[in-house]
């Protein structure tokens, strides 16, 4: 027989099996389901039988009272309501109980036979036919309730009936249950005996062939007589390891002949291998020394312009901060020397209103032609406004001594070398030459300097060249902010109304310190912001940027400090550019460039 043939018999019994006992299970459920139907209607019935009697108490006692009570109508209308009640709960109880037929007839009857006496009851006061519809209506109560009571009876008997049956179904599902368990097992214990042990003796016997086979003995029989596929399968494994055979002894000739071709082959390959291996070591030499002089090449060319950049930023610092200074010295010897005077001055203005505050005083009748002089010249108005005078030259002359110190501190000329500076001091610096730039102009409002300076020690830097750093920015900003930049050779308009610079300072750590630089402008576009610190780079029209402001701002920051310069941007919202700087410069601080 067939392996599939076995497994087909063997799993029709099993199924059969099965579906017994699934027939079982499912026969066990509906007498269950009966049962329960049963005992619900019995107890049902039991209590509609309770509730009949009750009201046909209810009725007696209507009946007894209104025979005893002088035949009051009303006693006679509640004996018909509740007869009414009656009626119904006998009919429902008539529909739940088949097999009290005979009991239920006779409760009609007898009550029947109650109602007619209920009409005919007399109406007047004679005791001795009081006394007898009284006897009546006891002997037709007593028959009723003994009926009813039959009735309960009856319906219990039924529920010990339904509870009998199922508990006779559930012995013999459970007889039948465990006989299929053990048909089942005796099924499933022949399928392994007959069939899957048989199999798995083919199955191996089939493995260790081909382990054979694998590990080179040809000559290997495999021997399964099982009457099925295996043995069909096994035959073709023989044969084929015939033919295997016959193939491999013929093979084995032809390989013997090929080794030799093969191996002066061999020997001509190793040769020219051999050759051209010394030939790639050579190329990859020669290489290699390209390599070598293009990356030094690429290292001058790169310290060439970092050399051309350092020398022009050199150059442009000594320049202006030698014009600066010159300025600023020219300014400040005129200036000191005002200011020099102005004290003495007002002395002496003071000194002459004085005296002429006393010739007032004591020479209160002038002469004619000096009171039309007073009266002309109008001496007290003269005498007031001297004061504001002199006063407002004063601060003029201090704003002038203010702007060419400002310059002087700008220019740094005397502080080359590194020094410990107040970094907010440079940024006011750089602001204050940058005023005639901020300030409103006719087309223009004025530009909104926010200022949120944080509580900073002093910085050790080279101050002159930091002033440069913020000059830069600064500059770059304002013209953002006036709509200057342009890109690609289009001009990207002007910013919105309220034109804001914001200068944030504040210490990060206790190692270093950040400038934060934030302008409302149109900002950068994102395909130039990672050459914004290019040498001459520039996105700004021909004779207006040479490129160089932010990359030897970036020199500045980067290489001289060792700091990082950062520049955040949103296009057509701002730029944000971030200057992070080492409190001490001996400090090795390690700040990620984004």
């Amino acid at each position: 027989m067939k392996i599939w043939q076995k497994f087909l018999v063997s799993s029709t019994i099993l199924a059969g099996l099965i579906c017994v006992m699934g027939a079982g299970v499912f026969r066990l459920y509906q007498a269950e389901i009966a049962a329960q139907k049963a005992q619900k209607s019995a107890a049902y019935a039991r209590k509609i039988t309770y509730r009949l009697e009750k009201s046909l108490q209810n009725q007696a006692l209507v009946l007894k009272d209104f025979v005893v009570l002088d035949h009051n109508i009303a006693h006679m209308i509640k004996f018909q309501n509740t007869r009414s009640n009656f009626l119904v709960d006998l009919k429902e109880l008539e529909l739940l109980m088949d097999g009290a037929v005979k009991e239920i007839s006779f409760v009609y009857r007898r009550h029947y036979l109650l109602t007619n006496l209920a009409n005919t009851l007399d109406r007047n006061n004679n005791r001795y036919i009081a006394q007898q519809d009284l006897q009546a209506i006891n002997s037709y109560i007593q028959d009723i309730t003994l009926y009813l009571n039959d009735i309960s009876d009856i319906a219990e008997q039924h529920n010990y009936a339904a509870i009998s049956y199922l508990e006779r179904i559930r012995y013999i599902n459970t007889i039948s249950l465990g006989l299929g368990i053990i048909f089942i097992f005796l099924v499933f214990l022949f399928k392994i005996i007959i069939i899957i042990i048989p199999l798995i003796h083919s199955l191996h016997k089939l493995q260790i062939g081909v382990g054979k086979i694998g590990a080179g003995d040809l000559n290997y029989f495999l021997d399964i007589q099982t009457n099925d596929e295996i043995e069909q399968l096994a035959q073709d494994f023989n044969q084929m390891t015939m033919k295997l055979r016959d193939f491999y002894y013929s093979l084995e000739s032809k390989v013997t002949e090929r080794t030799s071709e093969l191996f002066q082959l061999n020997q001509d390959l190793q040769t020219e291998i051999t050759e051209r291996k010394e030939a790639e070591i050579k190329l990859k030499e020669s290489q290699w020394e390209l390599t070598t002089k293009a990356q030094e090449l690429q290292q001058t060319l790169r310290e060439l312009q970092d050399t051309q950049t350092q020398l022009i930023q050199n150059e442009k610092m000594s320049s202006l901060g030698q014009l600066v200074a010159g300025i600023a010295h020219e300014i400040n010897n005129p200036v000191n020397f005002i200011h020099g005077n102005m004290k003495p001055l007002k002395e002496y203005i003071q000194n002459l209103i004085h005296l002429v505050k006393l010739y007032q005083i004591y020479y209160p009748q002038p002469t004619h032609e000096i009171y039309d002089y007073q009266d002309y010249i109008d001496t007290a108005f003269i005498l007031e406004d001297t004061n504001k005078i002199i006063t407002s030259l004063e601060m003029g002359t201090t704003r002038i001594r203010e702007i060419v110190l400002s310059l002087r501190n700008f220019s740094r000329l005397d502080e080359a070398d590194m020094k410990e500076v107040n970094i907010h001091e440079g940024i006011e610096n750089t602001l204050l030459i940058l005023a005639h730039r901020i300030k409103e102009k006719s087309h223009d409002g004025e530009i909104d300097i926010v200022k949120d300076y944080g509580n900073l020690p002093l910085i050790e830097c080279y101050p002159g060249q930091l002033n440069q750093v913020f000059m830069n920015i600064l500059s770059n900003a304002i013209d953002a902010l006036e709509g200057k930049d342009h890109h690609q050779g289009i001009n990207i308009g002007k910013v919105a109304d309220e034109r804001k610079i914001s200068i944030k300072t504040q210490q990060v750590t206790d190692k270093y310190i950040a400038v934060h630089i934030t302008d409302n402008g149109i900002g950068i576009p994102r395909e130039n912001i990672h050459r914004i610190f290019d040498p001459f780079f520039t996105t700004k029209p021909i004779g207006e940027g040479n490129g160089l402001g932010l990359s030897i701002s970036y020199q500045i920051i980067h290489s001289r400090h060792k700091g990082n310069l950062k520049c955040i941007t949103n296009p057509g919202k701002g730029t944000e550019f971030i200057i992070e700087l080492p409190i001490q410069q001996n400090i090795n601080l390690a700040i990620t460039e984004n």
